[in-house]
């Protein structure tokens, strides 16, 4: 029957494959296996996840007992720590002692792929863009290399994919469309192939375990009794890939700050108290670099091994992406279970963090409560949706309640190295969302309001005449309804009186996309996906909201106001039936104010060199023309 995963392994079932075939013919087999899955944190699975399992796991597990394959151990939807995917099956047997072989098997029902970018396929009839298979295995079989850790056994990992509906031929196409390491060798077997083979050791080797026997008792608990932590070669790769990475290098006030927030760590690490340390610091201040030099610095020492996560699911990304470093996804994703093998946990952009489930102070008392050291950056007016946040002084009345009490120590970031470095912009922001708005009188940063979207835009083109990264962004004032391939993309659509004799005049853009938007029909590509809208080639043609702009930057900003927030007389209203942000739902006026201030702010300052203000409300427009030059290009 499904088990209940030790940690850190999480799957639905785990068992020999004899005994699983088996229990595969029970009725209630994949409903225990729905309640395991939710009982492994991963969620609820959907109708078409459940139809996969009753249509992928009968033809394998037949096939692996035609193979003689009865006596490997194998796991149904395994996944490691907290990774976001879960390989299909995993098969572990031994070829000695200490010699465990653990093959990954990515099953596909699909009969044919088109190949549309690297990596990416999208189906006959489809609008889905998929992973490619091959692609999918090499990254699983990546992750086992360099996440097993024992001091008594050897994991040699390999992989297949079984297209068990496909023929030969549909087999050798998905093969020869596919790209791998030059390490790795994934053969694609086909169903075909499979029901047309009679010798079992031919089966074996279809599935590359021709040479690999059944687990004994000890094997078995080894393997379940490893420390699943990265290699040293995997710490030393992203500790040298922090340091050469250009967007990290320090300059100035940074430098002196890592020193300060280095020392602070270090003093925490040798005194033995459980220590918070709070990095505040306002936009631009340099928080991300300082998170990911931390990081630099402490991944690859033996005692301590930091590991960095943030609740952003667009600056997750963007960081994996800049790096590039195989296997080392985990590092960069906030732990699901209790951390053990950590002394140093950075947190990046805190102020994102989910309050349900108890919040911050429940998830530091309780996954990190062996760590000895934390670290967060936090910027409270970055807060952008109510059920998000924390506040300093939460942190520090929830840090009293453990037991001991943790040692909060805070620092503060006064630097400012966005926005051309200019102190000036960010102050007069604040001034002008929270406080008595004044005339831009600063000549430190280039910014202008424009007249229109279309002005914006012709900015906007003389920014990327330069080699610049520029970006128009809004606030989520218009649908982003999800559309087939092929038909008008949800966007930004703006109308004004302003044509030579008085006409109606239009723009319109779409959103940042989703995946399955970036590759049209013919091949042709649109964009970048949403969380690479801000760095990704094509993203200046499409507009972005807060999520996939927050914790980022680029060199030029332009920022709509959409009619969610409004100047009236002497103060900004709020308008939350203006927003299409499901997130804001249900929030009275009020509280919504406070978001959209914080919204519009952290829009304004991702731009290092200028920006361009314009709303959609005449008087609004007209307050913003009052206090800043029009943009004369």
């Amino acid at each position: 029957m499904p088990e209940t995963p030790p940690s850190p392994l999480r799957y639905v079932h785990a068992g020999r494959v004899g005994d699983t075939a088996k229990e595969l013919l029970q009725p209630d087999f994949v409903d225990r296996c729905v309640l395991a899955y939710q009982s492994a944190g991963f969620g609820e699975p959907g109708d078409s996840e459940v139809r996969s399992w009753r249509n992928s796991w009968p033809p394998l597990l037949e096939v692996l007992v035609r193979a003689g394959l009865e006596d490997l151990h194998i796991y149904l939807e395994f996944a490691t720590l907290d990774t976001e995917s879960r390989m299909d099956a995993l098969l572990v047997g031994q070829r000695g002692p200490d010699d465990l072989v653990a093959t990954v098997v990515e099953l596909k029902q699909w009969t044919e792929a088109n190949p549309v970018a690297r990596n990416l396929v999208r189906l006959p009839g489809g609008d889905r863009l998929w992973t490619h298979p091959l692609a999918q295995t090499a990254g699983y079989m990546a992750f086992l290399e360099r996440w097993f850790e024992s001091d008594v056994a050897r994991l040699e990992v390999r992989g297949v994919v079984f297209l068990h509906n496909a023929t030969r031929a549909q087999a050798a196409t998905v093969q020869e469309s596919g790209g791998l390491p030059a390490e790795y060798r994934v053969p694609v077997v086909s169903g075909e192939e499979v029901r047309s083979s009679s010798e079992d050791m031919k089966l074996s080797e279809l599935f590359r375990c021709a040479d690999v026997q059944g687990l004994d008792q000890h094997a078995l608990t080894t393997f379940t009794g490893a420390r699943w932590r990265g290699s040293e070669a995997l710490l030393d790769s992203v500790a040298a890939a922090v340091r050469g990475e250009p967007s990290f290098k320090l300059v100035g006030d940074q430098q002196t700050a890592l020193l300060d927030v280095r020392a602070r760590v270090r003093t925490a690490l040798d005194s033995g108290q459980r220590t918070l340390i709070v990095v505040k610091g306002g936009p631009g201040s340099g928080k991300t670099a300082l998170a990911m030099r931390l990081l630099g610095d402490y991944v690859n020492k033996p005692n301590v091994r930091a590991r960095y996560g943030t609740p952003s699911g667009a600056l997750t990304r963007n960081l994996r992406e800049t790096l590039g470093v195989p296997g080392s996804d985990p590092l960069f994703q906030l732990p699901k279970n209790k951390v053990r093998d950590s002394r140093l946990l950075i947190i990046d952009e805190v102020h994102r963090y989910h309050r349900s489930s108890g919040g911050l102070g429940t998830y530091v008392l309780r996954n990190l409560s062996e760590v000895p050291v934390v670290v967060v950056f936090l910027d409270e007016r970055q807060r952008v949706r109510p059920n998000e946040g924390v506040t300093e002084q939460e942190i520090h009345e929830f840090a009293q309640t453990a037991s001991p009490p943790i040692n909060v120590v805070t620092h503060s970031l006064n630097g400012s190295f966005r926005c051309n470095g200019s102190r000036e912009f960010n102050s007069w922001v604040d001034d002008l969302l929270y406080d008595e708005p004044r005339p831009w009188a600063g000549t430190d940063y280039d910014l202008a309001v424009s007249s229109n979207p279309s002005e914006m835009e012709r900015w906007l083109d003389t920014c990327l005449d330069q080699d610049r990264t520029a970006r128009i962004s809004a606030g989520f004032c218009w649908g982003w309804d999800e559309v087939r391939l092929g038909e008008e993309l949800p966007g930004v659509k703006i109308e004004w009186e302003g044509g030579p004799h008085g006409e109606p005049q239009k723009w319109e853009r779409p959103w940042n996309l989703r995946k399955d938007q970036t590759i049209a029909a013919d091949g042709e590509f649109v964009g970048p996906e949403s969380w690479l809208w801000a760095t990704g080639p094509g993203g200046e043609r499409q507009v972005g909201c807060v999520y996939t702009a927050q914790g980022l930057e680029y060199h030029d900003a332009g920022v709509i106001f959409g009619p969610d927030l409004v100047r009236r007389g002497d103060q900004w209203e709020a308008h939350p039936e203006e927003s299409r942000d499901r997130a804001v739902r249900g929030v009275n006026a009020d509280e919504y104010l406070e978001l959209a201030r914080n919204t519009y702010r952290v829009l304004m300052t991702r731009g290092m060199r200028s920006c361009r203000l314009y709303s959609t409300d005449p008087e609004t427009q007209a307050f913003l023309s009052s206090l800043v030059p029009r943009d004369l290009r």
